[in-house]
């Protein structure tokens, strides 16, 4: 089904596929626009108080006004709430309210709350359908198409998760104008890994173009969007359940990325996306050392990075606690190391078997800040 002023992307998988629908300024039509893809008129929208405070009573009017009856669970804003008390307690609400089979999860918010709420969904009677309403340039770009959902552990990030595909994601762009700069800069640092690991054609393009999708032009912004889903949407199409190794391009820069993050607390200090860069110009530091890439292109990322504003390196955290976080990196197999690095722009590989000290070396000269000598 088409909608009028929006652009749509097929998600092409053989048992359950699904449409990308991406415009400006369509959350007051969502409820009719959610009828086709949902089974019954009960509705369970999952939601944290910052998004919830700006969308949640449009779009719950919208539903209402479609037929829906609408039940809200609101969860407060942050990483934190990811977590299996967090999804314990929403599960249990959402039983104790009359969920069944046809019920419907519908996740609106960034990356947390579309993968709390999907895992939440794939666990209520054994999965219920779901809907995601992304907010943020991170959820709109990445987490909110493929099927991933996760909370986080004590032992680290996305350990523990599920792959529960939505029936629908509707990404309307204008919602990112409410959001800072930061939140905006983080989520750019996902849209630049598409170009950088698997596609030359969009990076030369984010080179030219990036500072408007940064100052949320509709246009450039929308294309920049579309692109991220469709070269997301060709990935997940060949390899859903990551068991050919080519979903694992996707992540790009989050072996060190997530090691960072879980370093960090997991408590908001650093941000997903801003950990991502980091650790994506760092995989590129580690692809010249290893001879995969050409030893300029390093230097050249990490100038196109701090050019667009994205961060390149980190601040006092220990070299030997983030290896720790690096082997429980889901592409670890034992206690071999295994990264997504560069051939090329636009050219992404998994390299299996990658010695830890070659990884520490990139760390110690090309991660920390200057005078930063926490590395003991």
């Amino acid at each position: 089904m088409d909608f009028d002023g929006l652009v749509r992307v097929d998600v092409g998988l053989k048992e359950h596929g699904y449409p990308i629908y991406i415009g400006t300024d369509f959350l007051t039509r969502v409820g009719e626009m959610m009828k086709p893809f949902a089974r019954s008129s009960k509705v369970f929208v999952i939601t944290d108080n910052l998004v919830g405070a700006l969308y949640l009573p449009m779009v719950k009017t919208s539903l209402e006004q479609a037929g829906f009856t609408v039940f809200d669970l609101v969860v407060p804003q942050g990483e934190a709430s990811k977590s299996f008390d967090r999804a314990k307690e929403l599960l249990e609400r959402v039983l104790k309210t009359g969920c069944d089979r046809q019920s419907v999860v519908v996740a609106l918010g960034g990356g947390v709350v579309g993968d709390l709420a999907g895992f939440c969904a794939s666990l209520l009677l054994r999965g219920v359908d779901f809907i995601q309403i992304p907010t943020t340039l991170l959820a709109q770009t990445d987490s909110s198409v493929g099927g991933k959902t996760a909370v986080n552990t004590a032992v680290g990030k996305n350990l523990v998760g599920t792959f529960h595909q939505p029936k629908a994601v509707f990404i309307d762009v204008s919602t990112l104008k409410t959001l800072d700069p930061q939140q905006i800069l983080a989520g750019f640092a996902e849209v630049v890994k598409y170009g950088l690991a698997l596609n030359a054609d969009f990076w030369n393009w984010l080179v030219d173009n990036g500072e408007s999708v940064l100052v949320l032009d509709d246009t450039v912004l929308s294309y920049a969007v579309e692109q991220c889903c469709r070269i997301k949407t060709a990935v997940v199409e060949a390899d859903e359940f990551e068991e050919t190794g080519l979903r694992a391009l996707l992540n790009y820069g989050h072996t060190i990325g997530h090691a960072i993050e879980s370093v960090s607390g997991l408590r908001g200090s650093i941000l997903h996306g801003e950990a991502v860069a980091i650790g994506s110009v760092l995989a590129a530091y580690l692809s010249a050392d290893l001879g995969l890439c050409d030893a300029g292109l390093p230097d050249a990322v990490a100038q196109q990075y701090e050019k667009w504003g994205l961060p390149t390196r980190f601040d006092a955290l220990k070299v030997s606690e983030l290896m720790t976080a690096m082997h429980r990196d889901k592409k670890t197999t034992g206690s071999h190391l295994n990264f997504v690095l560069l051939e090329g722009i636009g050219s992404g590989v998994l390299v299996h078997d990658i010695e830890p000290n070659a990884v520490i070396k990139v760390l110690n000269e090309k991660g920390r800040k200057k005078n930063d000598f926490s590395y003991y």
